[in-house]
């Protein structure tokens, strides 16, 4: 096996001398669709009571020149790097990839933003750099998964790290060795366990991912060295993740085209773990088509795999509900459509949701292949009766589709605590990215946010 066929070779070598696909028009488009979409969930993200506990806990940190979204004051670029990544991912409405299983965006941007922002680097080279990190994320992940996730590790943390790293390292322009020793204290810092979802610690593994992001590739750009071969050899990260002989031996071709075309971004409708998406836009087509007055039961249909991470039959709190497809099915059912408001402690104490909830049962959709995402809702009616719908997978969630309702979601999410002017400039200025000078313009106005914020210095 040559160098550069090796895991490390492929990844340090993408950094320091990437294909001109990866910076194709196409691949930034949806780049640049990336970062709209996460500013807009991470502004809604600061309005929820987690925010205060993100801003006590950046009290504790040094100033520096890094902007946390909603925070007067600045902080260090890794500081920044947690903050923003939490606050992105705490209502978990940001992107998703199938291949990872999880969140790139939201743990890759937090790190080059930060890094951007104290280097006064221009809006392009942060997207230059996410596809780079993007790259890195998911062919690691077409290495390892779908092990990696059924094992239990949280795949957003433990592979988004490796993406935060390296597009990091890129947008500072390290080397090819210095590229191999960010890969190589991005994996000494890989964590998160699936054991955390629907607690605030789920939104936190990004954070602290984004965080070690920053500090890899920063410890790289300082002289630090790390083990050459820490994916591959005996003790590595591929060993000690995934054992031996549930691992590529090495990555696949090159193909050409960027795993940003191949496969892409998933944007989402709803905010809840992308397993219910389907659920819920099955549960809103029968509603549209009438319910029976009484409902009896109903059981879910959907691929097994998703199972164990939403099968919540009683979740009582927001963050819960985000992972019980019981809830947003039932919440669907009922009200005919689920947003933001349906997460709140008084939604998620309603007691026609709760008891309807209570009537649902989870069942295998047979035949379901490892990405696919059918759903079957079947209501059986009180006197016996039943009615079904079925769908093959949740709507309109791919870039295509998504560009034509960023502005209404983005809109929807920034209005939560930015005035209709501000909302209409920051649109504009994302979608002008790829021609910002100088990404502390862009930084200056997210921080800017009203002083009741929770993230304000609370000291």
């Amino acid at each position: 096996m040559s160098p550069n066929r090796s895991w490390e070779g492929t990844f340090s070598a993408l950094v320091a001398d990437p294909p001109a696909a990866l910076f194709s028009d196409a691949a930034l488009d949806i780049a640049a669709l990336a970062l709209v979409d996460l500013v807009g969930v991470t502004l809604a993200g600061t309005a929820e009571p987690a925010a205060a506990v993100v801003g006590r806990y950046l009290d504790t940190e040094g100033a520096g020149t890094a902007s946390v979204v909603g925070r007067a004051a600045r902080t260090t670029a890794g500081a920044a790097a947690f903050g923003n990544a939490v606050l992105g991912h705490v209502l978990d409405y940001d992107d998703s990839n199938l291949v990872i299983g999880g969140h790139p965006s939201v743990v890759i941007f937090p790190a080059l933003l930060a890094l951007a922002e104290v280097r006064a680097l221009p809006g392009d080279a942060v997207l230059r750099a996410y596809s780079v990190g993007f790259d890195v994320a998911v062919r690691l992940a077409r290495g390892v998964n779908f092990h990696h996730y059924e094992k239990g590790w949280h795949p957003s943390a433990t592979l988004g790290v490796f993406g935060a790293a390296l597009g990091a390292a890129h947008l500072l322009g390290l080397d090819a060795v210095q590229a191999r020793n960010a890969l190589g204290f991005a994996a000494t810092s890989a964590a998160g366990v699936k054991a955390s979802f629907g607690t605030l610690a789920k939104p936190i593994q990004l954070g602290r991912a984004a965080q070690m992001g920053v500090q890899a590739a920063l410890l790289a750009q300082a002289g630090a060295d790390a083990a050459a071969e820490v994916l591959t050899a005996r003790l590595g990260f591929l060993n000690v993740y995934n054992g031996a002989g549930n691992y590529l031996a090495e990555p696949p071709a090159w193909d050409g085209v960027p795993e940003l075309l191949t496969s892409s971004l998933s944007f989402k409708n709803y905010p809840c773990c992308g397993s219910t998406h389907v659920v819920i836009d099955t549960a809103v087509d029968l509603k549209r088509r009438g319910l029976p007055d009484a409902i009896a039961a109903v059981e879910v249909a959907m691929n097994p795999r998703r199972i164990p991470h939403v099968d919540r039959p009683d979740a009582s709190d927001p963050l819960g509900a985000k992972f019980s497809v019981q809830f947003c099915a039932a919440a669907a059912l009922i009200d005919g459509a689920l947003g933001l408001d349906h997460f709140t402690a008084e939604a998620t104490a309603r007691e026609d949701i709760r008891a309807l909830a209570g009537r649902i049962r989870l069942a295998a959709f047979d035949g379901a292949e490892a990405l696919d995402q059918p759903c079957r809702i079947t209501v059986t009616a009180a006197d016996g009766t039943t009615v079904s719908a079925e769908l093959p997978g949740p709507r309109g969630r791919d870039p295509a589709s998504s560009a034509n309702v960023a502005e209404r979601k983005f809109t929807d999410c920034a209005s939560r605590v930015l005035p209709p002017e501000a909302v209409v400039r920051l649109w504009a200025q994302l979608r002008g990215i790829r021609d910002l000078p100088d990404v502390r313009l862009l930084m200056a106005d997210l921080a800017a946010t009203p002083t009741t914020s929770p993230l304000q210095r609370t000291c």
